[in-house]
């Protein structure tokens, strides 16, 4: 306990500093030694500090020349864990998440109409045409619709709301849920407009648009009831998401 203790203060002191100092994504926390000196603690304790960190997606352990303590960017996807697990406990269901979805989604979209740089209005072009495109493609159609909120919220310019999107999207994927060609097709439409709205840099119409659109997964309720209530299973989350990391650890 002592030791867990001693690590925690390591690892918030060591974050504080990395603020201090200014440190980005891809800079070096320090070579080993120098932060065992820096800090005074013994190695057990700096490594388990430095475990800590890496569970919070907020530092990369590299090896080999160049390696160490590296800082990250945490991902959507391990919020997504996180959100997952407190769900769980507290007997959250789908409904859970596509009510959180109407609450912000629209606001999301609404920012990004405003504040939208011309390479993610084009990141958001090409999504929309691929989303239409693979409409008959159930599997691919899954992977650009989550892109498209991912994109949104990055062109939001809102850390929060741009991680946030994201982790819930990763959530309703999780439970798995099939969308029938006609709904695929009224979704791909519907965010093409979305798109629209944000290239006119028009936030109320950006906005009303995706409301209009997240209202539309009502379908589910009245086609399939039980989907909106199966309850949120954090080990369905976390094996979704640990292929998928391990995939973009594979393209990288």
């Amino acid at each position: 306990m002592a030791q867990t203790k001693v690590a925690s203060d390591v690892a918030r002191r060591l974050m504080r500093e990395a603020s201090e100092r200014g440190l980005q994504p891809g800079d070096h926390l320090g070579a080993e030694g120098w932060l065992l000196e820096r800090y005074g603690v013994a190695r057990g304790s700096l490594r388990e500090a430095l475990r800590l960190l890496e569970a919070h997606g907020a530092v990369e352990m590299r090896r080999g020349a160049g390696g160490g303590a590296i800082i990250a960017r945490p991902q959507p996807a391990q919020l997504a864990g996180f959100l997952a697990m407190i769900l769980q406990n507290g007997h959250g269901d789908m409904r859970t998440i596509l009510e959180a979805r109407s609450a912000i989604e629209p606001t999301t979209a609404a920012f990004a109409a405003e504040r939208r740089t011309p390479e993610q209005l084009q990141a958001l072009k090409e999504c929309t045409e691929n989303l239409m495109n693979s409409r008959h493609d159930t599997a691919a159609f899954h992977r650009h619709n989550r892109q498209f909120h991912d994109l949104l919220g990055e062109a939001s310019h809102n850390l929060v709301l741009g991680t946030i999107l994201p982790a819930l999207s990763w959530m309703s994927e999780a439970m798995g849920w099939e969308l029938d060609q006609r709904v695929r097709k009224r979704i791909a439409s519907e965010k093409q407009m979305i798109y629209e709205a944000v290239e006119l840099c028009d936030s109320w119409l950006a906005s009303q648009r995706m409301s209009r659109m997240i209202m539309g997964y009502e379908e589910i309720e009245r086609s399939n009831p039980s989907k909106l209530n199966a309850p949120i299973v954090w080990a369905d989350v976390d094996e979704l998401l640990e292929k998928y990391l391990a995939r973009t650890e594979d393209d990288a």
